[in-house]
């Protein structure tokens, strides 16, 4: 199983002992969603990294411009290669808060037969997108 961990960090600004706490959030983040992987999916899981950081701290639409996200541009690639079985993040707030962005990741994920888990929800996050989807399909 290839389980591609993707982490989002924006820069916090100049401040070191942030920059400190934010390399510790994105390895507790990491370890988080390792033990969940091989919770949900046992030992033989084989783990890629993408982690995105931020120079500056980005806002508004530039937070989701993929240009900015280097890593997640990879991540797409590698998904549409068929390298990537499942996609993890700790939280879906990792990747963003706009539901537009999640949606059309996931919709893309589905397509390429990836599954999408959450350290937080686990295979929950999928349900909910689903519903999502459904009523999408069903206003448009």
């Amino acid at each position: 199983m290839r389980i591609a961990i993707y982490q989002f960090q924006n820069a916090p600004g100049g401040c070191p002992s942030c920059n400190q706490a934010g390399n510790q959030m994105v390895s507790i983040g990491r370890e988080s969603c390792q033990i969940k992987a091989q919770e949900l999916f046992g030992d033989q899981c084989e783990f890629v990294f993408y982690l995105d950081r931020s120079e500056s701290r980005l806002t508004g639409s530039d937070i989701h411009n993929v240009k900015n996200r280097p890593r997640f541009l990879s991540l797409l690639d590698d998904v549409k290669k068929g390298e990537i079985d499942v996609v993890m993040m700790t939280y879906m707030g990792e990747l963003s808060i706009e539901e537009e962005f999640i949606i059309a990741f996931y919709r893309y994920l589905k397509e390429h037969g990836v599954k999408l888990v959450t350290a937080r929800e686990g295979f929950r996050i999928m349900e909910m997108l689903d519903k999502v989807l459904a009523i999408c399909a069903l206003e448009g």
